[in-house]
């Protein structure tokens, strides 16, 4: 007779976690800057796991981890942007990765914060205005799906990517 298998999950999960950092460095994205409003302050952060949903509904996906201030501020219904970045962002990029405080973020580069809708970076390669419409709860972190309601697409150029630990062009 065979028992129950034991739950190793957590022991893999531990053994199996600088082999997958490792090989998720090497996989090279576009670095967008995530931006909404929480409690009418600017809230924002930097992020690579950003990917297109559908065309019809227009929708994309982000992933926010649960600590983070934006995390917070993606409730249902809620309006954010994907701030697009071009060659040249690397400092804003850093800025909203953490190198500088919430309150200094908003300060480096040029944006847009009045208003009605989330704050947006305006020399960005594309604005993405979208809305939450749902999301999945996934280990640290939550998958969020935006219908996108507006696109404005502005400066030309290459985009700003990250790879092996470090900002570059494409």
């Amino acid at each position: 007779m065979v028992g129950p298998m034991p739950d190793t999950s957590a022991t893999q999960d531990h053994a199996l976690a600088p082999a997958f950092r490792q090989a998720m460095r090497r996989l090279t994205s576009t670095v967008c800057i995530v931006s909404a409003h929480a409690d009418s302050e600017p809230v924002g952060m930097t992020m690579t796991a950003v990917t297109s949903v559908s065309m019809e509904p227009p929708a994309l996906l982000i992933c926010a981890n649960r600590r983070s201030r934006l995390h917070a501020a993606l409730t249902p219904g809620t309006p954010f942007c994907v701030n697009v970045l071009r060659v040249g962002h690397d400092s804003v990029a850093a800025a909203f990765g953490g190198r500088a405080s919430h309150a200094e973020r908003f300060c480096l580069g040029n944006w847009a914060i009045g208003g009605d809708g989330p704050p947006h970076l305006e020399d960005a390669l594309a604005n993405l205005f979208c809305c939450v419409a749902n999301s999945l709860d996934h280990g640290s972190h939550t998958l969020f799906v935006g219908e996108v309601r507006e696109v404005r697409t502005g400066a030309e150029g290459p985009p700003l990517i990250y790879g092996d630990g470090r900002y570059g062009p494409s």
